[in-house]
């Protein structure tokens, strides 16, 4: 059951990433042709694809951490010994969830000021802008535990 529910959950954030990719692709297209064939650029021209473009960003990168693609070298991790290996990964792995608890930690008092103020064109609150950071880091932070895990299988198995 529960099985399910997180496949179901992770097709949601693989499709919603998706549609806002679709999405911030059809605003610039609109915006473009509007101010360059009819001379009428919308307002909200400016604002509304910064908004789609972070949100796509912060979930595009939980979606590359749910599959282990974040960018490092392994090099020395497979010329070392099962349990170094191991030692060597939780490291990463801690420092990754210390580098996630920072942002959120930090990211929390920007999101109360941008809940104060509004974007000029569309009057949506500032905070838009800054949600996204918080929520790729708790969608990162849960799929770097389902790597933690897998670590410490493949180190079992071993």
């Amino acid at each position: 059951m529960l099985e399910k529910a997180i496949r179901a959950a992770e097709a949601v954030i693989y499709y919603a990433s998706g549609a806002i990719m679709f999405s911030l692709t059809g605003v610039i297209l609109y915006a473009v042709v509007a101010r360059y064939f009819f001379n009428a650029a919308p307002a909200w021209s400016d604002e509304v694809p910064r908004v789609l473009f972070l949100w796509g960003t912060y979930i595009g990168i939980a979606l590359a951490a749910r599959r282990g693609k974040s960018l490092r070298v392994t090099f020395l991790l497979e010329r070392l010994p099962p349990l170094g290996r191991l030692c060597l990964e939780m490291l990463m792995h801690v420092s990754i969830f210390v580098m996630l608890a920072f942002l959120l930690w930090y990211n929390v008092p920007v999101i109360e000021l941008g809940r104060q103020t509004r974007m000029l064109a569309t009057q949506w609150s500032d905070a838009i802008r800054f949600w996204p950071l918080s929520v790729g880091c708790v969608l990162i932070g849960l799929y770097q535990i389902r790597l933690v895990l897998k670590s410490v299988q493949e180190y079992r198995g071993r």
